[in-house]
């Protein structure tokens, strides 16, 4: 079976999605032929994948160069990547085409592609708009987008049941679907926790809106005993809200900020830490429903307990003092006290790092890979 995967935005190193897809394309690969469509070079796909994540590229993945204009004055033109993946994709003697960008797909869809689509779902467009106020005529919009996607889509994979669920019923989607949450690479995230220290908190990901990271400080400040390092970094305007929201609560002296650093060296920024926290906000669909963390699945392989909230997404992959611990949503109180909890008490701190590294193997790129490949001979 060969496979065509397409996306026409280029790298982006300061975006998580872009660890998934290089991964999850090398996954795929290792058992059956890929085709790759994208604006970058050959090399400068081979730069990313060995600098950011430590991975070399298998040789089942073919990377093919397609003409793009991106970003001049302002603006990406998508048509010059579309017309041109139209072209290649018509001579590619592809079985599936595999797209994760709802804009491709709706091109897609809008010209009657032939090749059967799978769909790679990781939000609702019209809830994401709201969550992001971006406004009524934009959630609109994105309605009539991902209605016409998945009318054309042979097949849907979604990272969440509850995202899955929301499609077939927004949409009438009743054709194949599965469920293919995110994943660890379990040759670099391996057990590292040495039991922490009892009092540093770590937190890793990128800065953004819906990620809980008020209610972390705000949490931060009942419990005046735990110290936070914040890992990852956003943009600028990200990057200075949250030291001004640091500042306003007056604890600047206990929190470290360290930056955005390569994937392949989180495990160094992690490993100390009693624990590792998680606290996704309850009022936002992607929070809530749709998201399935790679850190989440980092925080398991590494055996660093967690602490997370106990939104529906979530609780999906972790079980209340089984493989973390899970603290009513959107509650800092119960927040500082679950932090609390984990941090001052080994023996079943302990118990959940052993549950979580167990469970970690079910999440494996392999086995994402091959979730994948399943849906795909359901189409093709």
């Amino acid at each position: 079976m060969h496979v065509v995967f397409a996306h026409h935005e280029p790298i982006d190193a300061g975006r998580a999605r872009w660890v998934a897809i290089l991964r999850t394309l090398a996954a795929v690969a290792e058992l059956t032929p890929v085709t790759w469509f994208t604006p970058d070079s050959a090399e400068r796909v081979r730069e990313y994948a060995g600098a950011h994540l430590g991975l070399e590229l298998p040789g089942g993945l073919t990377v093919t160069t397609l003409p793009s204009i991106h970003k001049r004055m302002g603006l990406t033109l998508n048509s010059v990547f579309f017309r041109a993946f139209r072209k290649a994709l018509a001579v590619a003697d592809a079985d599936v085409l595999w797209l994760r960008s709802d804009k491709l797909a709706a091109h897609a869809a809008h010209r009657k592609l032939a090749t059967p689509l799978v769909f790679e779902a990781h939000l609702v467009g019209e809830l994401w708009a709201r969550d992001r106020n971006a406004g009524e005529r934009k959630a609109a919009r994105l309605h009539e987008l991902e209605r016409d996607l998945y009318a054309h889509a042979k097949g849907v994979a979604a990272i969440t049941r509850g995202l899955l669920d929301d499609i077939r019923t927004r949409f009438a989607y009743d054709g194949p679907g599965a469920v293919v949450p995110s994943a660890v690479d379990t040759s670099v995230f391996k057990p590292v926790w040495n039991g922490g220290d009892g009092h540093s908190v770590v937190w890793v990901g990128t800065l953004q809106f819906w990620k809980g990271l008020g209610l972390l400080l705000d949490a931060l400040v009942a419990a005046p005993e735990l110290r936070l390092k914040i890992v990852g970094g956003g943009k600028p305007e990200n990057e200075q809200r949250l030291r001004d929201e640091i500042a306003k609560r007056g604890i600047t002296e206990r929190v470290e900020l360290t930056g955005r650093v390569a994937q392949k060296d989180i495990p160094l920024h992690v490993k100390d830490a009693c624990c590792a926290v998680h606290p996704l906000p309850p009022e936002h669909s992607i929070s809530a429903r749709f998201t399935s963390p790679l850190k989440v699945f980092e925080y398991m392989a590494m055996g660093v307990p967690i602490v997370a909230a106990g939104v529906p997404s979530v609780k999906e992959v972790l079980r209340d003092g089984e493989n973390a611990r899970l603290y009513e949503p959107g509650d800092a109180t119960a927040l500082a006290a679950a932090l609390q909890e984990v941090a001052g008490n080994p023996e079943p701190a302990n118990k959940l790092s052993k549950q979580a590294v167990t469970d970690a193997q079910q999440y494996t790129y392999r086995q994402r890979a091959t979730r994948l490949i399943d849906l795909f001979k359901q189409v093709s």
